[in-house]
Formats: C-alpha cells, sequence, structure tokens
C-alpha cells in the first residue's frame, strides 16, 4: 500500500486549498445545469458521459506531455487508471446523468453533500487520517447541513422520486471510496496533470465499454445536437480535474471531499435560477449550514490552538 502524495503535506491548510476548493467544487457544481441543457436537447446520458470523459482525457494527456509528466503503461497504472477511472469518474457521473431528468439540477446535486462523512469514516477506517476536533466538528457540521435538505421536511417534491434519490447515492459513495483509493493507491514519484489524465481515460473506458454493452453506441451522433455544449463540458471538465488532483495533494482526501458542499450549493443555486426549480426553507437553511462547515473545517486546525 502506498501512502498519500506528499508534495505538500495533507496538514497544510489555508489560502490554496480553500481557494482550489471553492473552484473546484464551483466547477463540478456548473456540471449539473450544463447536463440538464444537454438532455432537454436530447443528448442521452452514456454518450455525454463518454464524450466528457474521453476529450477530457485528451486534452490532460496532452498537457501532462506538455509538462513532461510521463503517463506510464505498467500493471500498477493502468490497475490505478482504471480503478480510480471507475470509482470516481465513471459510475458516479453515469448514474448523474440518469437520475438528473427525474431529481432535477439541484436535488441531483443535494446528495454531493455526503462524500465527506464518508470519506471520513473510510479514512479513518484505514488509518490514513486522524482530524482534529475542529475539523471533525465541521465535517459533522457540514452533514448536519445535509440531514436538513434530505431528512423528512426537506427536499422531495413527491415520494415517487424516492426511488431516483436510493440511485442516487451511488454517486457519493463512490466518490467517497475514489478519494480514498486515489490516495492509497498513488504510485511513488506520480504528478497529479498525468494521473488525472489516466483517471479520465480510465473512466471513458469503462463508459465506452457500457456503450458497446447496451448498445447506445448507435445514439453517439445525438452528440451533434448540442455541440457547444460538448465542448463547453470538456473544456470545464478538464480544467477541473487539474485543480483537483492539486488539491488531493496539497489537502488529502478528507479535506478534498467537501466539493461536494460547494457544488451541491452551486447546483441548487443554478436549479433556481435557471430552472425555476424550487426547495423549501429547510433546504436553504441546510446549505447555509453547509457553508459554515466548509469554513470551520478549513481554518479549524488554527481554532483548535
Amino acid at each position: 500500500m502506498t501512502s498519500a502524495p506528499t508534495t505538500v503535506p495533507p496538514a497544510s491548510r489555508g489560502a490554496e486549498s480553500l481557494a482550489l476548493l471553492l473552484l473546484v467544487g464551483g466547477m463540478i457544481g456548473v456540471i449539473f445545469p450544463v447536463t440538464k441543457v444537454a438532455q432537454a436537447a436530447g443528448v442521452p446520458p452514456l454518450p455525454w458521459a463518454f464524450s466528457m470523459m474521453l476529450g477530457a482525457g485528451a486534452i490532460l494527456a496532452g498537457l501532462a506531455r506538455f509538462k513532461r509528466q510521463p503517463m506510464p503503461v505498467t500493471g500498477r497504472y493502468l490497475r490505478y487508471f482504471a480503478v480510480s477511472g471507475l470509482l470516481s469518474m465513471a459510475l458516479p457521473n453515469v448514474v448523474l446523468f440518469f437520475v438528473m431528468p427525474w431529481l432535477g439540477a439541484g436535488l441531483s446535486a443535494v446528495v454531493y453533500t455526503l462524500p465527506p462523512i464518508l470519506t471520513l469514516l473510510m479514512a479513518l477506517a484505514v488509518r490514513i487520517e486522524t482530524p482534529d476536533r475542529g475539523r471533525a466538528v465541521g465535517i459533522l457540521l457540514g452533514f448536519a447541513g445535509a440531514l436538513m435538505i434530505v431528512g423528512p421536511r426537506g427536499s422531495l417534491p413527491s415520494p415517487d422520486l424516492a426511488g431516483w434519490m436510493a440511485l442516487a447515492f451511488v454517486m457519493p459513495a463512490s466518490v467517497a471510496a475514489g478519494n480514498i483509493y486515489r490516495t492509497v493507491a498513488w504510485p511513488p514519484g506520480a504528478k497529479p496533470v498525468a494521473l488525472a489524465a489516466g483517471t479520465m481515460l480510465g473512466g471513458a473506458g469503462w463508459v465506452a465499454l457500457a456503450l458497446l454493452l447496451t448498445g447506445a453506441v448507435t445514439e453517439l451522433p445525438a452528440l451533434g445536437l448540442a455541440p457547444w455544449l460538448a465542448l463547453l463540458q470538456i473544456a470545464v471538465t478538464a480544467l477541473t480535474y487539474v485543480l483537483y488532483f492539486r488539491l488531493q495533494v496539497v489537502a488529502g482526501p478528507v479535506y478534498l471531499s467537501q466539493i461536494g458542499y460547494v457544488a451541491t450549493s452551486v447546483g441548487l443555486g443554478t436549479g433556481t435560477v435557471l430552472f425555476g426549480e424550487r426547495y423549501s426553507p429547510w433546504v436553504w437553511s441546510g446549505a447555509a449550514v453547509i457553508v459554515a462547515g466548509v469554513l470551520l473545517v478549513s481554518f479549524g486546525r488554527r481554532f483548535a490552538r
């Protein structure tokens, strides 16, 4: 088992970590409305996911080559790309694209509040994190905000959506497992951009397999219904995951997992402003509690001193 990347100590917090957290979470939050618009234009889920991962992976691979960050094709690296691509990219994104037509951009984003607590529990189980009191309280505060959103008084506009919401919970479990896997399996000396490229291409490989097995490969021409949206999604995704892997290096998996809190807040906001989705006061109160939790985790170590 390989230790976490140590370019910058995981305990390092501050302006860079918080800025990366807000940027990455915000850009992931943008994925929800862009995807909803593409689906409204008639683009099916699997071709959309495949184009996003393949295009972003190609951009990242080119960037890695430009930065002279090699992408070895040894067994260890290929295993890393396959597993991290499945957990971090293919599974959560495919589930997202299937549930969004039913749940909307805002509710689809809501489940991204759960990776931090799941990542923390997994990190404690494999003994790669021992959070201080301030960070632990911040994470639990964010989780309390999540419960306010998904609780019985919260967000589902119809009981018929319970099954789709249950499927949506596959996303945070997969994201959390991916956070832990990327940390413990990070190859010695590997560079973030190269691993981001390999992860993205690994995810594209899994989606390509799904396209072949389901016969949905014939739906690929439907990308022509929203070509500019596809290009926007590819560009945003490539930039997101350059910063995503940098955040993992400087802050560790538990801190990184809080991007879900930011993405949820952005998803709720865009769902309301762009699509007229409406949520109860409990949802908005929960979002405010989540923001407080992010800030406490960001500066909790400082407050605990």
